[in-house]
């Protein structure tokens, strides 16, 4: 229940006026804060924004009861100043620290900054063609200079005595005054809530922000945990640092609430009836957390050795990555029989749709039937609701992409057929190859390479001579027949792509009715 003592207030106020509060430390980082990510590109997509009179998002403050450890670092600058009347920034802090590190004068802080970060928030006005860019060149100046009073006075005094033409001249200092005038003069809206706690807080920035974006389940866990342990341990900052040793199997983009719920299932709370995050929070926090790591690299481990998703965007449900590990947690060392029943589970549960076919209560079930699997009291750890149930493959995808469970299905079947028993490489990557146009993403018209293949045969590099070079052994990987060579080298191209087509799907149907599945065409 909220407290009743919360008050909730908005306001706007002027960029320049948020900057200097900003410098007098009336605004602090809470410890459980999210840490600064924006790249260059976001950076300047808000300054493009702000000259264009965009709105940018409302700010969320926070006027706490309690007392929460803070960092003291937006943007590269260091805030030592203290005060005690401020207020925590709840959410907007990629915003301010961006407006804040890029526009505040670096000789304003001569001792008060981090020197590796500074290159990072240098923005540039282009002011021939009037944007913003990120690599310096002739007639760009950095934003801070343009903020600064003095630095444009100094800036247009040196403008005045260069060879520019005077046409040229005025329309660069009407457009340079004009972006320092909208800099100090744009107004930012703000929601202040004062009193209430943590939990409060969050359930407010929930209903408040303007653009429905809602907490990771991570930070509000991270947040509470923080509040109510002893110990240091954020596990925003811990979940961060895990994903970074996912990145030899290109898994650093996995979602973090997929790893929440690997960790709430190392705890012991099935993952899908963990209603609120708080139910997570003990004091082992840390070492469930740390245990549910192992578990997870196991899996994906797993993923990219075995199933070939040699990159995330593969994979077809987060719900698979925490199935298995949750198998790797309670069988941390399964047979090679056991790994082979597991990539079959794989495969049926991605042909199958099996993860949307089941309401919540049937998704217990088909949980509990994959412990019993795990636990050998099941063969395959396939949930059916009775006896005589027929899976179906969706219909055969007209494009490859990401953006569908059935067009990732078909490339990791792709991918089996080029690999087949040999050992995957780390960081490896997949090359698209046309046959015909560019424009067509039809599966017949695309041909995948590994990364290291292609880099072992840099002379194949055309989709003609690898081709019309390559062996039938090889070809045939690619589900291309010497007949269909012929047709290549004729320019039948369209033959070519039928022929092909019709070759593909006949060894997707031989290999998905093997997992006794009907396959849709």
């Amino acid at each position: 229940m909220m407290n009743n003592k919360i008050t909730v207030k908005p306001d706007i106020a002027y960029l320049e006026d948020l900057l200097v509060d900003v410098a007098n430390g009336s605004y602090k980082i809470p410890e459980f804060q999210r840490e600064f990510i924006w790249k260059s590109n976001q950076m300047i997509q808000l300054f493009d924004s702000i000259l264009r009179g965009y709105p940018i998002g409302s700010l969320l403050f926070w006027k706490a009861e309690g007392v929460y450890d803070t960092d003291n670092e937006i943007g590269p600058y260091i805030i030592n100043k203290k005060t005690d009347d401020f207020k925590y920034i709840l959410d907007g802090f990629q915003r301010i620290s961006t407006l804040f590190g890029v526009l505040i004068n670096p000789k304003n802080f001569d001792d008060e900054k981090n020197p590796k970060k500074m290159s990072d928030f240098l923005i540039y006005f282009d002011i021939e063609e009037n944007n913003f860019i990120k690599t310096k060149k002739n007639l760009a100046v950095e934003l801070y200079k343009i903020y600064d009073n003095r630095e444009l006075f100094t800036y247009l005094r040196e403008m005045d005595k260069s060879p520019i033409s005077e046409n040229d001249k005025n329309i660069y200092i009407d457009r340079l005054r004009n972006l320092h005038d909208t800099l100090h003069k744009y107004k930012v809206p703000y929601v202040e809530i004062k009193g209430s706690d943590i939990n409060s807080a969050v359930d407010i920035f929930e209903r408040v922000n303007s653009a429905g974006t809602r907490i990771s389940k991570d930070y509000i866990l991270s947040a509470l945990s923080y509040v109510k342990s002893n110990t240091n341990f954020k596990l925003i900052d811990s979940i961060n640092i895990f994903l970074n040793t996912l990145e030899q199997y290109n898994f650093e983009d996995l979602k973090r609430d997929t790893v929440l719920d690997c960790i709430s299932n190392a705890k012991g709370k099935i993952y899908f009836d963990v209603k609120n995050e708080e139910e997570l929070l003990t004091e082992d926090l840390e070492s469930f957390t740390n245990a549910a790591y192992v578990h997870i690299t196991k899996a994906v481990d797993f993923l990219y050795k075995k199933l070939l998703v040699i990159d995330i965007r593969f994979l077809p449900y987060p719900s698979q990555l925490v199935f298995i590990s949750e198998y790797f947690r309670l069988n941390p060392a399964p047979t090679s029989e056991q790994i082979q029943s597991l990539e079959n589970w794989f495969w049926v549960t991605t042909y199958s749709n099996y993860f949307t076919l089941y309401s919540l209560s049937q998704q217990r079930t088909a949980y509990k039937c994959f412990r019993d699997f795990i636990d050998g009291k099941n063969p395959n750890g396939i949930y059916k609701v009775n006896s005589d149930m027929y899976f179906n493959t969706a219909k055969y995808p007209d494009k490859l992409n990401f953006t569908g469970v059935r067009p990732k299905a078909l490339q990791l079947f792709y991918l089996r057929s080029i690999v087949g028993s040999n050992d995957i490489e780390e960081r490896e990557g997949i090359k698209e190859f046309f046959i015909y146009s560019k424009k067509d993403r039809k599966p017949s018209n695309i041909i995948l390479r590994l990364s290291s293949e292609f880099e072992q045969n840099r002379e194949k590099k055309q989709t003609s001579s690898f081709i019309e070079t390559s062996q039938y052994d090889v070809l045939e990987k690619h589900f291309i027949t010497h007949e269909m060579v012929d047709l290549y080298k004729q320019n039948r191209i369209d033959e070519f792509l039928v022929e092909r087509e019709n070759y593909l799907k006949s060894k997707e149907r031989e290999f998905v009715e093997k997992l006794d599945i009907r396959y849709t065409e």
